[in-house]
């Protein structure tokens, strides 16, 4: 197995938890090969920026990446030709970063050729304990995209985002935890979670943008169930006389995976998203 975190430099979460992966597992914990890189966006995560401070671009759109490119597309390339023959799985880690706030949730990928099925892979994702499985097609250029197009099962690991919070932290520690036993790659150190979470699926269409510029007051709670129509947002104006906020209803029924961090929003600037629990 391969865990991945820091390809987005203002990705915290990831870093923090890899790292202490690597130092509490032991050789003795192990059967067959973790691979854990903490922050692969090195030169990203030192200056705590989503983007390479060398080329200014984002890795998870550099994917498969090229030998001879540049620094971020050359680090993309190590990962595809020398990480990903060498496992069965990829685990790909992130979080909202500077700009959002994401529920946890885990969605994953898989071909017919992949060592890791469809089905082990749903029984997988089941196993991080988390409420949300999402399911959504890939983009090639990502690490997951580039791993389903070489074979490789991969599951890309959501949540948290803006500030770092300590139960956050150990959500996502924990996960990965139970998921790398239920792989047989670990012995297992926490009690199974049964899944009692919701499938559900997100697009451009679970969206609520800002109209204009304004202040951001969430009325629901991330990871929230809501109506369409509901109220989910209220924007405040920052010029004019006038208090009276707009407000912005749910544009379908589902839960709240997505909320920005930014108090002041710019027009067209996202606010939230819904997903769509899948039928059964």
């Amino acid at each position: 197995m391969l865990l991945l975190g820091g390809i987005h430099g203002d990705e915290y979460e990831a870093q923090i938890v890899l790292r202490r992966l690597a130092g509490r597992l032991t050789p003795g914990d192990v059967t067959g090969r973790v691979v854990i890189v903490p922050s692969l966006n090195f030169p990203a995560a030192q200056q705590g920026r989503r983007l390479s401070a060398f080329d200014g671009q984002n890795m998870n759109r550099c994917f498969p990446g090229k030998e001879d490119g540049t620094t971020t597309e050359r680090l993309c390339a190590f990962v595809t030709k020398r990480l990903f023959p060498a496992v069965d799985l990829l685990i790909d880690v992130h979080a909202g970063g500077s700009d959002v706030s994401v529920v946890p949730m885990v969605f994953g990928f898989a071909t017919a050729h992949s060592v890791v099925d469809n089905a082990r892979l749903n029984r997988l994702m089941e196993a991080w304990g988390y409420r949300f499985v999402q399911h959504v097609d890939g983009i090639d250029e990502t690490a997951c995209g580039a791993a389903k197009l070489a074979d490789l099962a991969s599951i890309e690991v959501e949540g948290g985002g803006g500030r770092m919070k300590s139960d956050e932290l150990a959500i996502m520690e924990e996960g990965l935890l139970r998921a790398l036993a239920d792989f047989g790659v670990i012995k297992q150190q926490l009690t199974p979670i049964p899944f009692a979470g919701v499938h559900f699926s997100a697009g451009p269409e679970g969206q609520y943008l800002a109209p204009h510029p304004a202040l951001v007051e969430h009325t629901v709670a991330l990871g929230g169930k809501v109506n369409k129509g509901q109220l989910v947002a209220l924007l405040h104006p920052t010029e004019g006389q006038l208090a009276a906020p707009l407000e912005i209803t749910a544009p379908m029924a589902g839960y709240v995976l997505r909320q920005t961090e930014h108090a002041f929003v710019s027009k067209g600037q996202l606010v939230g998203n819904i997903g769509t629990p899948l039928e059964d």
